[in-house]
């Protein structure tokens, strides 16, 4: 098994710019991430970008961090090293994702 037994997955999603390849390809923006249960560290994670590197990016910047806790860090992160029309969408992805994340704690179907 590649995942530990308590890991959960929690998908973020948001709308990208019309002008974005993202949305004529896909319409939404989607990150998925493989996290701990009880303490929201993200263990891997992979979106729907169109260039491979753009997701390894993205995945180096997010793996090791935790959802809720580091999201104010992940988005400086994110307004600072990340210049693609997904720049927005990828934050909200973030915040949607950490909100499923809690929503899933508390035992609140989504």
């Amino acid at each position: 098994m590649k995942y530990p037994q308590d890991a959960i997955l929690v998908v973020g999603q948001a709308k990208p710019s019309r002008t974005d390849a993202i949305y004529q390809t896909h319409g939404e923006f989607y990150i998925s991430l493989v996290m701990e249960r009880e303490t929201g560290r993200i263990l891997d994670m992979t979106c729907n970008t169109i260039l491979d590197v753009t997701a390894e990016f993205v995945r180096d910047m997010l793996v090791g961090k935790r959802l809720p806790e580091d999201l104010p860090t992940l988005e400086t992160a994110i307004r600072t090293r990340y210049f693609a029309l997904t720049q927005k969408p990828l934050i909200a992805c973030l915040k949607d994702a950490a909100n499923r994340y809690r929503a899933a704690l508390s035992g609140e179907s989504i």
